[in-house]
């Protein structure tokens, strides 16, 4: 009965939304979301959305009630970003719940993705898709009665830039976004996945509008240079950068910065981690609107002709190299 039980659970679990439910606990360890239709003495009967389950009552350790809202908290428009554990849910219940914090980021020179970590409009992208760039559009998919609108919201501030580990936090402008409803993500806590788990990645590849791709976790620590990345297998293209990487929980766990051209299955994020210590840290990296490039750039030292005739009688033969 145990085992039988366990199966079906499994079963559930995965097929089900973590969304306004109750969460039960088993005398076996095994948790469940769902709904319930009827309890007694007896009997729990369970509602798993494709099917109707009878659990016995003394096999039901806690039931707690669960609510939607509850379970995403919010920053009441002060803090600058959250971190959570949620439960499973499947991709599409996922896309549907976090699908409008992703936005396209636009510039002169390209275009990216970025997604909403507050409600007060900051943004999280990579540096290159804004790199060398003052004049930045976000494009918001603002959801209506009518189905999605496109907003265009041209006044976009930089607030920080990291350009070594490529991350740039923006912010739109409060009242060009008046009535618009900022529906930011929420950050995973630690890693939030292990190599195999399910990642899925929502952007604009190729100026493709949310787009969705979902893969799995290839690596967690793989070394490029002197960085760590996140090796994943999702569909990853030019346009999808600065893009959030979510697991199946629906947290973000990492920042999609780049795929590869030549072979498919290969592409990289930026671990959740490296972007929450360039949140707590962005005082370090502000931007500073006299200095758009935000870093120290040494230009070369004046050239003089004198210099070079002397130069060369030292070195005849370089002229030839």
């Amino acid at each position: 009965m145990i085992k039988t039980l366990t199966a079906l659970l499994a079963l559930a679990t995965a097929s089900l939304g973590a969304v306004g439910f109750d969460r039960l606990t088993f005398q076996n360890g095994t948790e469940i979301v769902a709904e319930i239709l009827k309890q007694d003495d007896e009997f729990v009967v369970l509602d798993l959305g494709f099917d109707v389950m009878k659990i016995p009552a003394d096999q039901v350790l806690t039931i707690e009630k669960m609510d939607p809202e509850l379970e995403l908290p919010t920053d009441g428009g002060n803090a600058l970003y959250t971190t959570a554990r949620l439960s499973p849910a499947p991709v599409n219940e996922l896309v549907k719940r976090f699908g409008d914090s992703v936005v396209m980021v636009k510039t002169p020179s390209g275009l990216g993705s970025g997604f909403f970590i507050s409600e007060s409009g900051h943004l999280i992208t990579n540096y290159h898709v804004v790199e060398r760039e003052t004049s930045i559009t976000v494009s918001i998919f603002d959801k209506s009665g009518a189905g999605y609108e496109r907003k265009e919201l041209k006044k976009v501030k930089i607030i920080a830039l990291h350009p070594v580990r490529d991350l740039a936090l923006l912010q739109i402008d409060s009242e060009e976004a008046e009535g618009i409803e900022i529906k930011p993500v929420v950050l995973a806590e630690g890693d939030g996945v292990d190599v195999g788990s399910l990642v899925f990645a929502i952007g604009n590849p190729l100026g493709l509008e949310r787009s969705v791709s979902q893969g799995i976790v290839s690596s967690r620590t793989r070394s490029i240079g002197y960085l760590r990345f996140i090796q994943t297998d999702a569909a990853i293209n030019p346009g999808n950068s600065g893009g959030p990487l979510f697991n199946a929980r629906g947290e973000v766990i990492g920042v999609a910065c780049a795929g590869h051209a030549a072979f498919a299955g290969l592409a990289f994020g930026i671990p959740v981690q490296e972007l929450i210590s360039f949140l707590d840290n962005k005082e370090t990296y502000l931007y500073d609107s006299s200095f758009p490039q935000n870093g120290v750039r040494y230009l070369a030292p004046p050239f003089r002709e004198s210099d070079q005739r002397q130069n060369d009688q030292l070195n005849p033969d370089s002229s030839e190299n």
